[in-house]
């Protein structure tokens, strides 16, 4: 056994099987990617990893489990299964998380993809499982879908959202992540169908958990500063890894280094040893030592155009980047981001009052009938020299 202090969570215990899973070195990989990508270059104290995170969630993970279990519902080897799966959510993140992962989704390699390729691959995690009879096969049902308990890992309320809601706002300082996480494992349940059901004095608490993250997209996820980096640095990325090293755009070589151990180090400060590497090689572009040297100084792109909105998008960012381009702005300096994101799926919703099932539309006194379900995003960044003029041009 061993105990690991947390910050959120205060000591984690962790059995043989656990600690030698997160000893390993894929799993210390996660020590090197920051939990919330860039967000430190808004929020100084936002350093923390997927590592901790997966341990928050793994956490949180056992003390749904054991509820579970004292009610009859799953057994000790289900308890475990899930305790492992959430322990490993987070196995395959690539380098700064969902900065750079676009790059790579129109290969079809998703951080859930490649999770789940080195829960098969990886030599030492196969030794590990094979040393201590873990079926592989289990956990990546629960990881698909497959399996009832598949919504404790993956749903609206979950125990990935619910430790990186209150982690990440305990480490930028947005206090807006703050949940009541014993009161909300204590009345919420999952069912087979996917639905939450919360039980009817567990309302405010499933209320703020929604509230908090409508939030926390605002100002951390989605903050307009942070997201402007993000673009960056994936458009820097994939001009850095065309020229020194283009095999890492291909999905089987990807695969083969999971075989081989060395994605282990593809990490973080990989991406930023590649950055210097570029900075200091003589056939190096001027265009792109510019850009690097702008992102490493916090010289960034900025927003010009701005609309946020809980319903549709009334502007054309095509057209916007088409009236940059003929008033003279260099489409490599235009960064254009539109997105709708979920933050509540109400069909999912059973509210359990007086022994009956009922669907948010039946209750009149929650909050949750009024949160939005999703937020549209539609930004137009721009290199910072053409600020002004993009601005004027789009006044």
């Amino acid at each position: 056994m061993k105990k690991v202090f947390d910050e959120i969570h205060g000591y984690i215990t962790l059995n043989d099987l656990e600690t030698k899973i997160i000893d390993s070195p894929i799993f210390q990989r996660l020590r090197r990617i920051k939990q919330t990508s860039l967000a430190y270059l808004v929020y100084p104290g936002a350093m923390h990893t997927r590592f901790s995170h997966s341990l928050g969630t793994f956490y949180l993970s056992q003390k749904v489990g054991e509820k579970l279990q004292q009610s009859g519902i799953i057994t000790s080897e289900e308890l475990n299964l899930i305790r492992l799966s959430s322990l490993l959510h987070d196995i395959g993140q690539f380098p700064f998380s969902h900065a750079i992962e676009p790059l790579y989704l129109q290969s079809n390699l998703s951080n859930k993809v490649l999770r789940d390729e080195i829960i098969r691959n990886d030599a030492e995690l196969k030794e590990i499982f094979e040393e201590h009879s873990v079926d592989v096969g289990k956990i990546l049902q629960i990881y698909n879908g497959d399996n009832s308990f598949s919504s404790i890992i993956d749903s609206d309320v979950d125990v990935d959202r619910m430790d990186y809601l209150i982690r990440d706002s305990r480490h930028t300082g947005v206090q807006l992540g703050n949940l009541d996480l014993e009161r909300l494992i204590d009345t919420i349940s999952y069912g087979e169908d996917g639905n939450i059901i919360v039980l009817e004095k567990g309302l405010y608490s499933l209320e703020n958990f929604y509230i908090s993250r409508l939030h926390m997209y605002q100002a951390v996820y989605y903050h307009k500063t942070i997201l402007g980096y993000e673009i960056y640095l994936r458009h820097i990325f994939k001009q850095v890894v065309e020229s020194c090293c283009p095999e890492l755009f291909n999905t089987n070589y990807i695969k083969k280094s999971v075989n081989e151990g060395s994605l282990v180090y593809w990490d973080d400060e990989w991406v930023f040893s590649k950055l210097y590497e570029t900075l200091s090689e003589y056939n190096t572009s001027d265009n792109l030592k510019l850009q690097i040297k702008n992102f490493l100084n916090r010289n960034g792109p900025k927003v010009v155009f701005e609309e946020v909105t809980f319903d549709k998008l009334t502007t054309s960012l095509e057209e916007l980047v088409s009236k940059l381009e003929r008033y003279g702005i260099p489409r490599d300096a235009i960064f254009p981001f539109e997105e709708k994101i979920k933050i509540i799926d109400k069909s999912k919703i059973k509210v359990l009052s007086k022994g009956k099932y009922k669907s948010l539309k039946d209750l009149s006194s929650t909050l949750l009938k009024s949160i939005p379900e999703y937020i549209n995003i539609g930004r137009i960044y721009v290199d910072y020299k053409f600020v002004n003029r993009a601005r004027d041009i789009l006044s």
